[in-house]
């Protein structure tokens, strides 16, 4: 007598497999889409707050003032760069965009935060917000600190 030890799966059981699958696909795509605009806000906050900080770091390390000079705008419209002072202040990297659906706006002077060698700082804050929230990153004149609300 032989054993039939045959193991694998039936074209049946991958299809029901593939179909629950199908199923779990088409009930999370739509919350998708939902996700995409906080996640744009976030990214957008943190990456202009690393830009500042790495200002302030080279303001320190290189003894010289430096600056993000923000363009006020909403999406490819509003951007920002860092710059350096070179008896005037010059281009230190390329230009950022905002990603699209983000809206900023500053309180900051002539929309520039500088930051000088001994980590002062000016004063004032950036606003970036979409239809749904809104993230605020202050900077405080006395330590130069950078922070996000």
């Amino acid at each position: 007598m032989q054993k039939n030890n045959q193991k694998g799966v039936t074209l049946l059981e991958l299809i029901i497999v593939m179909v629950i699958i199908a199923i779990g696909a088409v009930l999370v795509a739509p919350n998708i889409g939902a996700w995409i605009p906080h996640y744009r806000l976030r990214g957008a906050t943190r990456d202009i707050v690393s830009t500042m900080r790495t200002a302030q770091m080279k303001a320190v390390s290189q003894n010289m003032r430096y600056q993000v000079s923000f363009t006020p705008g909403t999406g490819e419209n509003g951007s920002y760069i860092l710059q350096r002072d070179s008896g005037g202040f010059i281009n230190d990297g390329p230009m950022q965009l905002l990603p699209r659906g983000i809206t900023m706006g500053t309180t900051l002077q002539n929309n520039n935060a500088i930051f000088n060698p001994d980590s002062t700082s000016s004063t004032g804050s950036v606003i970036l917000s979409n239809a749904k929230a809104q993230k605020r990153i202050l900077l405080t004149a006395t330590t130069g600190r950078v922070k996000i609300e």
